[in-house]
């Protein structure tokens, strides 16, 4: 199970600048924004050089399988990025959230709502369309 969160420089500026504009009044923020300020608070930072394995970051392509069921995949977008007719999930959902900043092959709980839990792996992660793939070091 991972439970370590690593943020790119780039992933935590934009989810900042995010958070600046959803979160003027904190007593009435979303849950999904107040999620968002505590994931973001309690990610490492990734060094300048990034990871070798491939991490759920903004824009890319992530191919999961939920315990037990099928394989689905979708890109994790900005909310003025997503697209109902595509498979873009903005970042504020609680799927989107409990991917962003784990490595493939992890598995993880999201958190739904009235306290359910959702227990997915995370199949395959395909970075921002135009960045190139790093080639992976096996250990």
């Amino acid at each position: 199970m991972c439970t370590t969160t690593y943020l790119s420089q780039h992933d935590l500026a934009v989810l900042t600048r995010l958070l600046r504009t959803r979160a003027a009044d904190a007593r009435r923020a979303d849950p999904a924004v107040l999620r968002l300020a505590e994931l973001a608070g309690s990610s490492l930072l990734l060094p300048e050089g990034g990871d070798p394995r491939p991490r759920v970051s903004l824009g890319a392509s992530v191919r999961y399988r939920v315990a037990g069921g099928d394989t689905d995949a979708v890109v994790i977008a900005c909310p003025q990025d997503a697209h109902a007719m595509l498979p873009r999930v903005p970042v504020l959902t609680p799927l989107a959230l409990g991917m962003l900043g784990h490595a493939e092959g992890c598995t993880v709980d999201i958190g739904l709502a009235l306290g359910r839990r959702l227990r997915l792996d995370i199949l395959e992660v395909q970075p921002p369309s135009g960045l190139p793939r790093r080639e992976r070091h096996h250990d």
